[in-house]
C-alpha cells in the first residue's frame, strides 16, 4: 500500500500555521523583517538571513532561550512558506491569516533546511532578477527584451551552470 505525501505535507503546514496563529500578532511581513512590497527575492533573502541567525548550532551557548528560539524559527518558517508561494501570498495579502485558514489543503510544506541549494540559484547576483508570477506580467509588458533561464533551485546541475549564464548575459547585454 503506498501514501501520498499530500497530506503529510497539508497536515505539517497546518500545525505550523496553528503556531503562527497562536503565536502571534505581527503579520508575516514584519516577521521577516521585509516590507509588504518586497518582491519574491527580498522576502528569499530575509528569510536565508533569519534561518542562518536562528539555526540552531548557532544558538548552543544560550540553551535556556532555546524554547523562544525553536517557536520563532516555526513562526518565521511559517510566514515565509506562505509568501513564497504565490497563491497563498495573494490570498494573505486581501484576507490576511483569516483566508489562510479557508484553505482545506494547507499550502506546501517543506523542511526547515539550511542547504545552500534550497534557496534562489541567482539570489546574490545583482543583473538578475527572480520573478514570482506578479511580477512576470509587467515584465512581459515592459518593451524590454530579457534574457529568461528557467531553472530548479534544488538543482546541482543548476547552480553549476548558473556562472555560464552569467557570463553569456553580461556579452550579450547593450547588442540587442
Amino acid at each position: 500500500m503506498t501514501t501520498s505525501g499530500t497530506g503529510k505535507g497539508s497536515f505539517c503546514f497546518l500545525i505550523v500555521y496553528m503556531a503562527i496563529s497562536v503565536g502571534t500578532d505581527q503579520d508575516f511581513y514584519s516577521l521577516l523583517g521585509v516590507s509588504s512590497t518586497a518582491n519574491s527575492r527580498e522576502i528569499r533573502q530575509a528569510f536565508t538571513k533569519l534561518a542562518l541567525k536562528l539555526h540552531p548550532d548557532k544558538k548552543k551557548k544560550q540553551k535556556t532561550k532555546n524554547k523562544q528560539t525553536n517557536k520563532k524559527k516555526r513562526i518565521t518558517q511559517g510566514a515565509y512558506e506562505v509568501l513564497k508561494d504565490d497563491d497563498l501570498w495573494e490570498k494573505y495579502d486581501k484576507y490576511g491569516e483569516k483566508g489562510l485558514a479557508d484553505d482545506p489543503e494547507g499550502g506546501p510544506y517543506e523542511s526547515w533546511d539550511y542547504d545552500r541549494y534550497d534557496f534562489g540559484v541567482y539570489d546574490d547576483d545583482l543583473e538578475s532578477m527572480t520573478l514570482n508570477r506578479r511580477e512576470v506580467d509587467a515584465a512581459v509588458h515592459c518593451g524590454e527584451l530579457w534574457f529568461v533561464n528557467f531553472y530548479s533551485p534544488g538543482c546541482s546541475h543548476c547552480h553549476e551552470l548558473a556562472p555560464t549564464w552569467r557570463d553569456c548575459v553580461k556579452e550579450v547585454d547593450g547588442l540587442l
